[in-house]
């Protein structure tokens, strides 16, 4: 008998016996996660969860290598920039495909982006969310011939690669949206990425295979399921039960007991990211500058940094971590000091105990790990001072509804930019032009304004910084944010999962992805 046929029978009788199928747990990888996607669309994509499948199932012109931010061609094997820096012109990959077979063109590139911007294009719709943020200054897309393409701006694009290295820049199929409209990408996927959809059983799990065509490293696992468990103890669990083999976001207080266990080892990242409060420069009760100060020093930040961050992360009061372009050494520095908080309430006028509505998700998310706890210390901040904060708890999309409307006076707040680049940052979060998105405090400031978008239109890096943390200084002394910490991604994964890791653009990379 060949005795290593012999061999691998009873080691397979064996493991069937104790209900362990050896070729399943060997090619298929289990990822939980804390909530569902709501579309498969990237440039649809408004949460974590979205732009999580996004990256497995798509491709940009150009990606971050490995577990840095340095950019390196994808899709795109070269690019060269006009003299005016207004044009951008890329040299595609050939012998590409979708997953569906169509040969990958640059008129996908071409439809993938004007379909985002051009009013009457037919599959425009209005849930194209983070466009204008990232690409608002785009004017045209050329097809030089199938394997070229220039990108046309109306200003000077610095960040350009990092944002088409994310989400809102991954090439999409155009033939599905052809046959089906717009919407046609949104629960039947289909780009050029290292992993092809196969189902998706709403609010439970998305699995996705292999695309063994795919242009660059294919994936070693066969089968990627994506599983929703939307308690964190039962998910942690199932991770420690080999019941999912990663979950990223692990909470803070979770941490250390978990990355202590021989199952479990939970990796940390620094992020581009911030964590805190806004206020409502719209608000009649907080117009005056004055009573944005007192709430800023009213707050204990670093008992509040302890509580929901476990004192990971950098504690900081501004919005750009250290070593980052767009970072002030002259920002404003607001103390804990609930006397002197008191004081400019009086200056300000305010008479009698001042009311004001906090609101808050009531979900748990990476830049505000613990609502609940977060805005219970900060009432009882604000009380000693003399505010009384109504504290309403909402869904995410009430949140969203009333932080589009500004119907609150101070909101949590936060911010993972995976355009790991100021302008991610400081554009989306203080231009006035986003009152009504994802500038949560109301700022409008023509001066913020102006340093902004002449910052974006500067290629030198130097005189970014400058421009960056001059705008930056303005916002801290506006007092619009009070800022808390800079937290980190984490990722959960089982011993035996090789050759996984999360960036810090907050992408999971599992090509290289191996179990035991």
């Amino acid at each position: 008998m060949n005795l290593r046929k012999f061999a691998f029978s009873r080691l397979l009788v064996a493991a069937l016996a104790i209900g362990c199928a050896v070729p399943a747990w060997s090619q298929t990888l289990v990822y939980g996660r804390g909530n569902d996607s709501d579309t498969l669309d990237p440039a649809m994509a408004a949460n974590g969860e979205d732009i999580k499948l996004a990256d497995w199932l798509y491709d940009g012109l150009v990606r971050f290598d490995g577990p840095t931010t340095k950019v390196v061609p994808a899709l795109a094997e070269s690019w060269e920039i006009s003299q005016d820096g207004l044009s951008w012109t890329f040299k595609l990959r050939k012998d590409v495909k979708f997953h569906d077979g169509t040969p990958f063109t640059a008129d996908a590139v071409k439809q993938s982006f004007e379909r985002q911007f051009i009013p009457n294009h037919p599959y425009k719709t209005t849930r194209f969310l983070r466009w204008k943020s990232k690409f608002g200054a785009m004017t045209g897309v050329d097809v030089i011939d199938d394997h070229t393409v220039k990108l046309n701006f109306s200003i000077p694009q610095p960040a350009l690669l990092y944002n088409l290295a994310v989400y809102t820049g991954y090439i999409v199929d155009p033939a599905p949206l052809a046959a089906g409209g717009p919407e046609a990408l949104s629960e039947k996927p289909v780009g050029t990425g290292p992993f092809k959809f196969s189902r998706w059983v709403k609010k439970d799990l998305i699995e996705l295979v292999r695309n063994d065509d795919y242009w660059g490293e294919v994936p070693k696992i066969e089968k990627l399921v994506v599983r929703v468990i939307p308690e964190n103890d039962v998910r942690l669990l199932a991770l420690q039960k080999g019941e999912i083999q990663l979950t990223d976001d692990v909470p803070f207080n979770r941490i250390a007991d978990l990355d202590a266990t021989d199952e479990v080892d939970v990796e940390t990242v620094g992020a581009v990211a911030f964590s805190g409060f806004n206020l409502n420069a719209e608000s009649p009760k907080l117009k005056d500058v004055r009573v944005r100060k007192a709430i800023q020093m009213a707050i204990n930040r670093e008992r509040l940094y302890n509580i929901m961050f476990f004192k990971l992360g950098e504690f900081d009061q501004q919005l750009m971590p250290s070593g980052q372009i767009g970072r002030s050494d002259k920002a404003t520095v607001y103390p804990y000091d609930p006397e002197a908080a008191k004081k400019l309430l009086a200056e300000a006028g305010v008479s009698g105990r001042l009311q004001i509505d906090l609101i808050a998700f009531n979900n748990p998310r990476p830049y505000f790990p613990s609502p609940s706890d977060g805005v219970a210390v900060v009432k009882a901040d604000l009380a000693r001072i003399g505010i009384d904060a109504n504290i309403v708890l909402t869904t995410w999309a009430d949140w969203l509804e009333r932080r589009r409307t500004g119907a609150f006076d101070m909101t949590v707040g936060g911010w993972f930019a995976s355009t790991v680049d100021p302008e991610g940052m400081l554009y989306p979060l203080y231009h006035s032009q986003f009152i009504g998105g994802d500038n949560s405090s109301r700022l409008a400031n023509p001066e913020v304004d102006a340093l902004i978008d002449q910052a974006r239109a500067t290629y030198d890096n130097d005189k970014r910084q400058q421009i960056y943390a001059k705008a930056m200084d303005i916002i801290s002394e506006e007092a619009v944010t009070v800022f808390l910490a800079h937290p980190v991604y984490s990722l959960g994964k089982r011993a035996e999962v090789k050759g996984v890791f999360r960036n810090p653009a907050n992408q999971v990379y599992l090509n290289a992805a191996t179990l035991k």
